[in-house]
């Protein structure tokens, strides 16, 4: 995972790995507590090469979204590119919880 502060009116963006499960918890809220260190307006998960998310991951998502609520931050999924994570996504209605961007390629 990677953190990129663009800056882009108080925006963070976290480059996400392929998956995001129990084995990457620990760098996902390290990252996500890097990121909301700033006190950004948003911080944005690219999510153009994640293509596996369980439950764990579905969790630390939903964590994201609390931690970032706390400052007052929202929450992007943007890119959302592989099928089976966008269809996990819809199932667990989190395209109702999080703004969900999709790849212009679906």
């Amino acid at each position: 995972m990677n953190l990129l502060t663009d800056k882009l009116p108080a925006t963070v963006t976290v480059v996400m790995d392929t998956t995001l499960n129990a084995e990457e918890a620990s760098t996902f809220r390290a990252m996500v507590r890097e990121a909301l260190a700033s006190s950004p307006k948003e911080l944005v998960l690219d999510c153009s090469v994640l293509s596996y998310v369980d439950s764990t991951g579905l969790g630390l998502l939903t964590l994201a979204r609390s931690e970032a609520a706390r400052i007052g931050a929202t929450v992007k999924l943007h890119n959302v590119n592989n099928g089976h994570t966008r269809k996990v996504l819809e199932l667990v209605r989190f395209d109702q919880m999080f703004a969900i961007t999709y790849s212009s390629q679906q």
